[in-house]
């Protein structure tokens, strides 16, 4: 199949996938199918955005506590009286009564004393119902018994709600055409001289057919609700008519009478519900007040406008999949839906509602059909693809000799021509796989940007994966970042990841040698080759550190024993020569006490040496030590040293530490070894001391790299600062004749350190002549960890050995 027909057939099937679901985002808004996911989303966004407490607006709630004080209801009228009394006193700016007075009181004197207070306390507004006198009789409207005393008028607080039961909307009024009655909102905006917002959203008229009559409703808008139930400011009634609530609270602000005792009164379900309590009518009242009169309602796109917009976005998200391609198309349909949900719920906190939902249910679809097509046009482009292939094997798939059959499996005949293709291929993979997991060597094959397509088990273990097929698709330019090339080898100048950037000409067979501070010393080697028309790598890893550790220990040796154990020795040929010449004056008893001491230089030189390959090549015999004791003893065998020197000799904790290490904890290592490695530091440091100087070892164990930290500190010279720069930057030690011939001890050390995971470094100090030397050692023996670790609990015991009194 040539690639523009292809693709004309696959614009194809998308657009007719396209025009499926954008129909059906179309037609799902105009039947009204999803009226109940559609409300629920606008009821989880009207929670979302919650308001602020509205202002001028307070609810005289006829609580539990009201109730517990006056008594049962209902109360006489006298208590109202004497409600509207104090409510007079505050000049409010208008007061609503949803509180229903269609039956007269057993005290006559008690109704009149309300109407009288209705009057002083005008504007009011009361509360009104209507009741069903009989079969086939309009409704009669159940008017208060006090009448309407001037100031006084009438509204509804009627509680539309939907077919699910819930409060979004209220209506302007509601009634017969004959009588309508407003809703309360708009009566207290009228008693106060004020008007609902203008430029309003409302929405048709209303009718319904009553048994009695119909019943008419003009004016629909959703009510904002601004918070949950208790968002409105509130006093109690009791409080008020006791007199506790300030008047100024009260002073030029709708006071809105009604009940939220338990039990009591009407409450409703609305969109900000919580824990599934409903909230009291006269709380409903306030958000519609609220609505009304700062005009911060919700204006619902209309269903033609809604259909008209999702299936404009379900055809944008059609187009988006199919640019993007199979890669990102899953990607693209999965994030479009909190996208479009989520900016449907902001313009709903602005005041703008459109139901995302029959967009979702037909973006959900999207992808799978999209996918759907998709394979289709893959099996008519594989049928293509072995119709081409068929004739440039010779093969024969036998259809036309057994139509049945081949109407039955035919899919099963095509992929079997395939796997035949393809088996070749694999094969050819899999010879080269198992040729690469047999090298000896690491070995990688990248494409020309060095993305790994193949690779060993070696190669694998190299940058610390579990197996060879993890490599597979990891960059090896990325990998190679910790490999240093080596001065003066061939390549230095090369940079390694410039060999993988386009353009780059390096010769056919390139290799440099390099350096890992986790691997050690590598020699790689780079050969292009061409794989199916294609510039391939083959990197081969061949780990020389071996070979360079010997040259570097031959060197040593060699170094050693031309010049450090020479010297002493050419000084007793030298002593000697001229001692026989008479040209050195000495008593003999002299002569010999001088010989004696180089020739026992020499020994201690050969016997340092001897420790230094001892120590690099013998077995550690890890147990787990009591570090306090160990440093006592330490401290106790260099105490005749200490005493001539007249040098102080402790070891404590150290004070850098926080947290102090338990006494006597113990930590795995080879108890010889660091005995003679802490000894070789305290004895130089004893050596190199002025008399009554102090030499201190502390301990401290250093959470980071999981290490016992012993730090000598003495006050003698120290090293040199590119003494201390070599022996902290990976040299093995110092020459005989640094720092007073401390060189092989301190490679002993390192030598110690290193075979316990950790390392000796020269520590600079702010002292002018003072020398501190840090032996980190680490766990040598990872199966010991979990037989015990070093705790950071309790408090080290100091244990000083002072030379002069012990």
């Amino acid at each position: 199949m040539k690639t523009g027909a292809g693709r004309a057939r696959l614009l194809g099937g998308t657009a007719g996938v396209a025009l499926v679901l954008a129909a059906l985002a179309f037609v799902l808004p105009l039947s009204g199918w999803t009226w109940r996911a559609d409300r629920l989303v606008y009821d989880v966004g009207l929670s979302a955005w919650r308001r602020p407490v509205p202002e001028g607006i307070t609810i005289v709630a006829i609580d539990d506590a009201s109730v517990a004080a006056i008594g049962r209801w209902p109360w006489p009228r006298a208590v109202h009286a004497t409600l509207l009394s104090r409510l007079a006193e505050a000049h409010p700016k208008a007061i609503g009564l949803d509180v229903t007075f269609s039956e007269p009181d057993p005290d006559p004197a008690q109704d009149v004393l309300l109407a009288q207070q209705l009057a002083r306390a005008a504007p009011v507004v009361l509360s009104v119902d209507w009741m069903l006198a009989g079969p086939s009789q309009p409704p009669q409207l159940l008017t208060p018994v006090t009448g309407l005393p001037p100031g006084v008028s009438l509204g509804t607080a009627e509680a539309s709600v939907d077919a699910d039961g819930v409060m979004r909307h209220a209506f302007l009024s509601a009634g017969s055409l004959q009588s309508p009655v407003p809703h309360m909102a708009v009566a207290l905006l009228r008693a106060a001289g004020e008007s609902p917002a203008p430029n309003l959203p409302v929405t048709a008229d209303e009718e319904l057919d009553l048994a009695a009559g119909p019943w008419h409703r003009s004016g629909r808008f959703l009510v904002r609700y601004a918070g949950p139930p208790g968002q409105l400011d509130r006093v109690s009634y009791v409080d008020v008519l006791r007199g506790t609530v300030p008047p100024e609270r009260l002073a030029g602000r709708y006071v809105l009478v009604g009940m939220t005792a338990t039990g009591l009164g009407d409450t409703v379900a609305t969109p900000v519900n919580r824990q599934r309590h409903a909230m009291p009518g006269v709380e409903v009242l306030g958000h519609a007040l609220y609505t009304l009169r700062s005009g911060d309602t919700v204006l619902a796109v209309s269903p033609l406008a809604s259909a008209a917009l999702s299936a404009v976005l379900v055809l944008v998200l059609m187009a988006g999949i199919q640019r993007l391609g199979a890669r990102w198309a899953l990607a693209l349909a999965l994030g479009a839906w909190p996208l479009v949900i989520g900016a449907s719920l902001i313009a709903l906190g602005f005041g703008l509602w459109w139901s995302p939902v029959s967009w979702a249910l037909a973006a959900a679809l999207a992808y799978p059909l999209w996918s759907w097509r998709r394979l289709e046009q893959a099996v008519d482009a594989l049928d293509a693809e072995i119709g081409r292939l068929v004739p440039e094997s010779g093969s024969d798939l036998g259809m036309a000799a057994r139509p049945a059959a081949r109407r039955r499996d035919v899919l099963a005949l095509r992929l079997d021509t395939l796997q035949t293709a393809t088996d070749t291929l694999r094969s050819a993979r899999n010879f080269l796989s198992d040729a690469l997991a047999g090298m000896p060597t690491a070995m990688a094959v990248t494409d020309q940007r060095g993305r790994v397509l193949l690779a060993n088990a070696l190669a694998a273990q190299l940058f610390e994966l579990d197996k060879a097929e993890d490599m597979q698709g990891m960059e090896l330019p990325g990998l190679l970042v910790e490999f240093v090339p080596v001065k003066g080898a061939k390549g230095v100048d090369v940079d390694l990841e410039a060999i993988f950037q386009p353009g780059s000409a390096p010769p056919v067979d390139w290799a440099v040698e390099a350096r890992a501070e986790r691997l050690g010393d590598f020699l790689l080697h780079f050969a292009p080759v061409l794989l199916l028309e294609q510039p391939r790598w083959v990197v081969t890893f061949s780990d020389v550190s071996a070979i360079r550790q010997a040259q570097r220990r031959r060197d040593r040796a060699l170094a050693f024993v031309s010049h450090d154990l020479r010297s002493p020795a050419d000084t007793i040929v030298l002593l000697a020569g001229q001692y026989q010449r008479g040209r050195v004056q000495m008593p003999l008893e002299t002569f010999l006490v001088e010989i004696q001491r180089l020739g026992a230089r020499t020994l201690q030189l050969a016997d340092d040496f001897v420790r230094v390959a001892h120590v690099e090549s013998r077995p550690l015999q890890v147990s787990f030590v009591a570090v306090a004791a160990l440093l006592d003893e330490v401290a106790a065998d260099f105490r005749p040293q200490a005493v001539a020197a007249e040098v102080t000799l402790a070891w404590r904790h150290d004070p850098a530490q926080t947290q102090p290490i338990v006494p006597l904890a113990p930590w795995p290592m080879d108890r010889a070894l660091v005995q003679r490695a802490v000894g070789n530091l305290v004895s130089n440091a004893i050596k190199h001391s002025p008399a009554g100087g102090q030499v201190t070892v502390l301990v401290r164990f250093d959470a980071g790299r999981d290490a016992l930290c012993l730090t000598v500190w003495d006050q003698g010279p120290g090293l040199s600062p590119e003494q201390r720069q070599r022996l902290n930057h990976g040299d093995d030690g110092l020459p005989t004749n640094d720092a007073g011939g401390v060189g092989l001890g301190l490679q002993f050390v390192q030598g110690v350190a290193q075979r316990h995971r950790g390392r000796l470094q020269a520590l600079e100090d702010q002292a002018e002549a003072a020398g501190r030397f840090e032996l980190a050692l680490g766990r040598p023996d990872t199966a010991l960890r979990s037989q015990g670790k070093l705790s950071l609990d309790g408090v080290v015991q100091q244990s000083p050995v002072d030379a002069k009194t012990r």
